[in-house]
């Protein structure tokens, strides 16, 4: 959803059969809702073509053929809808489940697709909005100098979405906010209840999985979109080595209602943060 996130209300919005539509931004809420719908219902022809144009494909074990694919037709989208959605399509339409991942999406969008699909599942992953932005800086989405208003719009959008959940009826069932610090910490108890919660039988295979990529006592994989960190919880504490105490701050200063909202506790100095053993999650 980052191509409509990036290009609604700047850039015309391309669809496979050539057909270009410019949208303004009041509008995306809704081109959210229904891109993810016909997801779910393994509509792709109906997506805007650059929804699959993300490089996020590639760390899927089941699409890097897709993705190898889109790169072939090199921004040809009559073509991605000739070659590469077909095979898309064909793996979804064998699947028994189907969960997508989606960043960006405001929950205002998620409520109307949950009105039109009563039966989806929503797991809503939050993290502690220090480390969040720290990440944005890393990979150069957020300046230095425009962290203030990062972090204002980052937790004004945050509790926009915490009143919308509890506002809408239709989140009342099949809806599940998640804290990543909570799944680092306990990875193998946390998915059980996910598993639990989408009534997927939790196979010993995926327990092996989770064990691999998050459970390896000591190993800190350094890669920024990879899901292997080897020891998640170790990996999910790192920004506090890097993190300087004013940068905190400015973002505690615009995010305290969403922190303490989600349980999260304020550094009150440069010794909490560098502290490893000083907890800034409540438990």
């Amino acid at each position: 959803m980052q191509y409509l996130s990036g290009n609604v209300g700047h850039n015309n919005i391309t669809y496979m059969n050539g057909t270009q539509r410019f949208y303004d931004r009041t509008s995306l809420h809704d081109l959210h809702a229904l891109a993810i719908r016909n997801l779910l219902l393994c509509r792709f022809h109906d997506v805007p073509a650059g929804v699959f144009k993300s490089s996020h494909f590639l760390y899927h074990n089941h699409l890097k053929n897709f993705y190898n694919c889109v790169l072939g037709v090199r921004g040809n989208d009559t073509l991605l809808g000739k070659k590469c959605i077909p095979m898309l399509t064909q793996k979804c339409e064998r699947a028994t489940s189907f969960a997508i991942k989606l960043i960006t999406v405001r929950m205002e969008a998620i409520a109307q697709v949950m009105k039109l699909l009563p039966k989806m599942y929503v797991i809503h992953l939050v993290r502690d909005p220090r480390p969040a932005l720290f990440s944005q800086m890393k990979v150069g989405q957020v300046a230095e100098s425009n962290l203030a208003n990062a972090s204002e719009l980052h937790c004004s959008d945050l509790l926009i979405d915490l009143a919308v959940t509890k506002q809408e009826s239709c989140f009342r069932q099949n809806f599940h906010r998640q804290r990543y610090e909570d799944l680092v910490r306990d990875p193998l108890g946390q998915f059980e209840g996910l598993f639990e919660f989408v009534n997927l039988k939790f196979h010993p295979n995926v327990q092996g999985r989770i064990k691999q990529i998050a459970m390896r006592k000591g190993v800190v994989r350094k890669c920024l979109y990879c899901s292997d960190k080897g020891d998640a919880m170790a990996a999910s504490l790192v920004w506090k080595k890097s993190a300087h105490f004013s940068h905190v701050t400015e973002i505690q200063k615009h995010c305290d209602k969403v922190m303490n909202e989600l349980g999260y506790i304020s550094a009150n100095s440069s010794a909490d943060l560098k502290n490893m053993n000083f907890s800034l999650t409540k438990f």
